[in-house]
């Protein structure tokens, strides 16, 4: 098995298992399984790929999103997490997820690269049915309704999607 298959591999593990561990952990109020997660991860693709320098700015970019869009959501009201964060700063779980999401799309979500269509759709059915999921295992609600919040994350998933998508292949194309 050659270290870019074996990284890939652990990233889709990693992220399979980051979204259950991150959202049942909010409803326990444990942050530090979601975080061990993603640094397992991190550590496992830097050990194998030595990536980390286009890693580390989709990580910033996974960072910069978690602060433009989840304060968006929360301050309208569209969002509201069960517990940790503030009014307006996302707990840290959530930040968990924006980050581990971001990196994937060096790995295993590199096949939306070219594939902006394919990326904006699955940017917006994915949060949709992530988001619906963690209002029902009790991790948030949605103050305003269930609709206003999806269709405003369809919207939102669809642009966040193929931007990280576009950042990496940027990326990937600069590489040596």
């Amino acid at each position: 098995m050659n270290r870019a298959f074996a990284a890939t591999a652990v990233n889709f593990i990693g992220l399979q298992a980051l979204w259950p561990v991150a959202v049942i952990g909010a409803v326990r109020q444990w942050a530090v399984p979601a975080w061990s997660v993603v640094m397992v991860m991190l550590v496992l693709l830097w050990a194998l790929e030595r990536n980390w320098r286009s890693d580390s700015r989709l990580l910033l970019a996974g960072a910069l999103g978690c602060v433009l869009v989840e304060p968006l959501l929360m301050l309208t009201g569209l969002l509201r997490y069960a517990t940790g964060g503030g009014a307006w700063w996302p707990p840290s779980w959530i930040w968990s997820l924006w980050l581990g999401f971001a990196v994937s799309f060096n790995y295993s979500l590199a096949w939306l690269h070219q594939r902006p269509r394919w990326a904006a759709m699955l940017g917006a059915v994915g949060g949709v049915v992530s988001v619906s999921m963690g209002i029902r295992l009790g991790a948030a609600s949605a103050p305003l309704g269930w609709l206003p919040l999806a269709l405003c994350y369809a919207l939102l998933w669809a642009a966040v999607v193929p931007l990280l998508a576009a950042m990496s292949r940027r990326e990937w194309e600069k590489a040596p």
